[in-house]
């Protein structure tokens, strides 16, 4: 029994009679190491789940129903969201009609996508009514007034400027041209997603499309899905299919597109710059443990001229680096939350597919933590096996 205490009693002397300044730095790099490990792909994995729920949150909702193949129309779009709206999990549904039309505005043009949305419905699905940068959002009685995205507006700094109206403002006038005929729609507001595909687009009420396009009534190109975050996606969308609905559903990762590709990207780069953290602080670790044990041999040669076995000697070693990564993990894990997270909620990077923070699940951070736990053993073992297996008159004499 005093043979398994006395490597816990040798680390404990170790870190109670080493310089302190020395330990102080140990722990910092140990810190440093770990905190670099989880800031970077937190990073990525932030501006992925940021670009996700932009997608969700301004443009497909969490399920989506689109017409039958052939066909340019959902029919009977109100009994088909009464139907959908009574399972269970649906929190809310908002039908969107693609309007063939086209925007002029002083003598510029562009065919970018217009919509028609009961506004009441839509801002329980998306949040374009919590992104007006400049006048206010539609209301369903709304007949000739327009929203329109910040890259249609234009302006400085906007991204596609050159194809934009060039700084068009609220209150100024723009025409709808649809089949010839042209009917004018004054700006009453204008957003900013920060997500360039959904800033592109413009939004006019049911009621206004229904004056001028009647053959629309009860139709739909889209219908839009909110489930409870607590339901299973999988369910609701089992007892969708089952309804037999004149549509298509679909989830929004498969509408992802070019996000998907650019997910992946991310994901690769994440999975290099991971692997090269972890070496950076395997490499880290391993130096600051083994000139630990190098500069304590004449010590670690005393302890075996006085009968203190080599395996204890290398397993107090084993408790000293796992200890310094245990503190170091803890250090970096209370910076890490209490510091950086809530920095970067507070200034986020801000980049044309969304906002992006610190994002890590607990499985991941586990994960980087047990590797650096593995490392620091690995890097108390070697070196101490290294030292131990050396003459003793030669530890003793620092030889």
């Amino acid at each position: 029994m005093r043979q398994f205490y006395l490597p816990f009693y040798l680390a404990w002397q170790y870190i109670r009679r080493g310089r302190k300044w020395t330990l102080l730095l140990t722990l910092f790099l140990m810190t440093v190491a770990f905190i670099n490990l989880v800031f970077v792909p937190s990073l990525f994995s932030g501006i992925i789940d940021g670009a996700n729920k932009q997608i969700i949150n301004t443009m497909t909702g969490d399920l989506y129903i689109t017409p039958k193949d052939g066909r340019d129309f959902i029919n009977n779009k109100d009994q088909l969201i009464s139907q959908v709206q009574a399972i269970e999990g649906v929190e809310s549904i908002s039908a969107k009609t693609l309007v063939p039309a086209r925007l002029k505005y002083n003598n510029i043009s562009g065919n970018w996508q217009i919509l028609a949305i009961n506004p009441n419905k839509d801002k329980k699905v998306s949040n374009i009514s919590q992104k007006m940068i400049s006048g206010s959002y539609l209301n369903e009685l709304d007949t000739d007034k327009i929203i329109i995205g910040r890259q249609i507006a234009g302006g400085k700094e906007v991204e596609e400027d050159a194809f934009s109206f060039k700084d068009a403002r609220v209150g100024d006038k723009v025409s709808l041209i649809l089949d010839g005929k042209s009917k004018e729609f004054t700006i009453k507001g204008i957003f900013d997603t920060n997500f360039v595909e959904s800033d592109k687009r413009a939004f006019i009420t049911e009621k206004a499309l229904n004056e001028i396009m009647p053959s629309s009534i009860n139709k739909a190109t889209t219908i839009n899905i909110k489930t409870d975050p607590e339901s299973n996606q999988g369910n609701i969308f089992e007892s969708i299919k089952d309804l037999n609905i004149d549509g298509n559903i679909f989830t929004w990762q498969e509408s992802t597109g070019l996000m998907k590709s650019v997910s992946s990207s991310f994901l690769s780069i994440n999975i290099l710059l991971s692997f090269t953290s972890v070496l950076i602080a395997a490499v880290t670790i391993i130096i600051i443990i083994y000139v630990t044990i190098i500069n304590k041999r004449k010590e670690i040669g005393i302890l075996r001229a006085i009968g203190i076995k080599p395996y204890i000697i290398i397993f107090s070693y084993v408790i000293l680096s796992a200890v310094y990564a245990a503190i170091g993990i803890i250090a970096g894990t209370v910076i890490f939350m209490t510091i950086l997270v809530p920095y970067f909620i507070a200034h986020p990077f801000s980049l044309p597919i969304g906002d992006a923070v610190l994002f890590l699940s607990w499985s991941d951070f586990l994960i980087r933590a047990e590797i650096i736990m593995w490392v620091s053993v690995i890097a108390g073992f070697i070196p101490a096996v290294i030292v131990t297996r050396a003459k003793m008159l030669d530890a003793i004499l620092g030889r």
